[in-house]
């Protein structure tokens, strides 16, 4: 079932949390303006579904925990966005390598507010991303992940973070796509651009 919560009067990172035992990914989109309205979403996160409770009862789900994994995709709206900051954190071996950073210009007037947020990029599995999201105020901010791929969380419970860990998405393409393969790509469009051979 598709469950769509509205955050707007809470304060985003009090909602959507990362776990240090869980891999949380972001799948961020880089356009050149993010004013209005801008769409993200999220893989293995946790969400605090405290003061949802009743909302998720009325849809005849319910839950003993407080808080939810959602190991499937999660899509974030955020309305009324006035810029954002940033920061790209390259690890390897678990060591931070490298910052990057990255700034949509804003403006910060009183009663504006800040989404924070972050997870490592879904297309560089090595850099962590951290988002502050600047909004006019009274954003519309919603949560949409389907039911299914969701699951009571306890932070505090190993076995609850075992079966979170069992249910992880694992999202790192380490192959190439099909279309850097000369042969496959010349066996489909030629010397062209147009597919000239359908797949099987």
């Amino acid at each position: 079932m598709k469950i769509t919560l509205d955050i707007s009067s809470k304060e985003f990172d009090g909602i959507v949390g990362e776990e240090p035992h869980l891999k949380q990914t972001i799948f961020l989109s880089f356009q050149s303006e993010i004013k209005g309205e801008y769409k993200f979403e999220f893989m293995n996160s946790t969400i605090n579904i405290f003061d949802f409770k009743d909302h998720l009862a009325s849809q005849g789900l319910q839950f003993d925990s407080d808080s939810l994994f959602v190991f499937g995709k999660m899509q974030v709206l955020i309305t009324r966005v006035k810029g954002a900051d940033i920061k790209l954190l390259e690890e390897i071996n678990n060591r931070a390598v490298r910052e990057q950073y990255y700034t949509w210009p804003y403006t910060l007037s009183e009663g504006n507010v800040v989404c924070i947020c972050g997870g490592y990029l879904s297309f560089l599995a090595d850099f962590y991303a951290s988002v502050f999201i600047v909004t006019e105020s009274n954003p519309k901010i919603t949560l949409t992940f389907n039911s299914d791929e969701a699951l009571p969380y306890d932070f505090t419970s190993p076995s609850s973070i075992k079966r979170a860990q069992l249910s992880e998405t694992k999202f790192e393409t380490n192959s190439p796509g099909k279309l850097f393969n000369f042969d496959y790509f010349s066996g489909h469009f030629g010397t062209g651009r147009r597919v000239i051979k359908s797949e099987d």
